[in-house]
């Protein structure tokens, strides 16, 4: 085993035990029994509506990584679409987020891309993803009673989100000093980040507000997905609320966790009702129903391609 495969396993170890102790930790303010009685009486339609919304969601993120990549290479909607699947549905299958590797990986070699770039684009992506996470965190906790721990998370990802960006933008500004620093260092080191440089490049310019202005869309859309769900186990959420549950459940996605942010996910649901005065097996049951029915049908999909891809396609199209 290399050290990148020891690397990868020690991450998957790692994100299985977190999201084990989470869910441990979610099942005992509640009971499996209690959870699946509340997923039984779920309104169906209220779940068709959140697929809607899902799907929706899901376009529009293949929008957006398409600007990301028109600085790397021109892509066909279709083309950056069946990566972008592949790629969270792998982020669902396999542990501690390693499926943004494999989105990387996939588009790299059927696009003939860089690697470097690819996770370039992925990683301004995501940060883009946590800066709107934490504006929906502090917008949402100004209309509840302070809670120390909802403080603490908010100021601690805003550093770490902030800090990011700005690194970003910084290795992301081609400049003549920037050129000086990279020569310094042997061609395989400078030319990896170089390409991962062009990954961050439309983060100026015209596009970056293009790719801002998705993200808010995608943002509200992802809300609406929630809301949604919610509504199916009979939990129903003012504006403010909404932005508080948002941004907890989709930061705790972003920690690397077990398949599927199994545990994870199901503490942030069941703590962040539990604050609005719902009970945490409502949690955790919304935090199933968008497991199992919106990213199992992602899974479906992303596998259903990635196999027709490899086994009856493997030409690059």
């Amino acid at each position: 085993m290399t050290i990148s495969h020891w690397r990868n396993f020690a991450r998957g170890a790692i994100g299985i035990a977190i999201g084990a102790a989470f869910l441990w930790l979610s099942l005992r303010q509640t009971s499996w029994e209690q959870v699946s009685a509340i997923l039984f009486q779920s309104n169906v339609g209220w779940l068709f509506i959140s697929l809607g919304f899902y799907v929706a969601d899901l376009w529009l993120r293949v929008s957006r990584w398409r600007i990301l990549l028109c600085d790397i290479k021109t892509l066909s909607f279709q083309s950056v679409g069946i990566a972008l699947i592949v790629g969270y549905a792998a982020n669902v299958v396999l542990p501690a987020r390693l499926g943004e590797l494999v989105r990387a990986d996939f588009a790299g070699r059927r696009y003939r891309l860089s690697r470097s770039a690819m996770v370039g684009s992925i990683l301004a992506e995501r940060v883009l993803d946590g800066l709107i996470v934490v504006l929906y965190l502090v917008l949402g906790q100004l209309f509840i009673p302070d809670h120390p721990l909802l403080s603490s998370l908010t100021a601690v990802s805003a550093l770490l989100f902030i800090s990011i960006f700005i690194a970003l933008l910084l290795l992301g500004k081609k400049s003549g000093s920037g050129k000086d620093w990279l020569d310094r260092f042997p061609n395989a080191i400078s030319s990896r980040v170089e390409s991962f440089r062009q990954g961050l490049s439309v983060m100026r310019g015209v596009g970056a507000v293009r790719v801002v202005n998705l993200s808010l869309i995608i943002w509200l859309l992802e809300a609406l997905v929630i809301w949604s769900v919610l509504k199916a186990v009979n939990v129903s959420l003012g504006v403010w609320e909404m932005l508080l549950v948002t941004g907890v459940t989709s930061l705790s996605s972003l920690i690397p966790s077990a398949p599927g942010f199994v545990g994870t996910y199901q503490y942030a649901f069941a703590f962040t009702l539990g604050l609005l005065a719902y009970k945490p097996a409502q949690g955790i049951a919304a935090a199933t129903a968008i497991q199992v029915f919106l990213m199992g049908s992602l899974v479906v999909v992303g596998l259903g391609l990635y196999m027709y891809l490899n086994l009856v396609k493997p030409d690059r199209s």
